[in-house]
């Protein structure tokens, strides 16, 4: 069983609310631009790709929108 990747240092960024809201904006765009993606396309692994793709952009948006 290989061994675990060691985890990456976290980044802390510091963002104003103008800046906070139009990047939320832009990965709340992308992640319905990879929903339609990954509907329409009919490669197994592009698909998952995309998934995986989508579960990133979630947890980002769901980041931002903590006070």
């Amino acid at each position: 069983m290989p061994a675990a990747a060691p985890e990456s240092p976290g980044l802390d960024l510091s963002l104003n609310e103008q800046e906070r809201s139009l990047l939320l904006g832009l990965l709340e765009r992308e992640l319905q631009d990879t929903h339609v993606e990954a509907r329409r396309t009919e490669n197994p692994r592009f698909q998952e790709m995309v998934h995986q793709e989508e579960a990133i952009l979630r947890g980002l948006i769901g980041k931002l929108r903590r006070p």
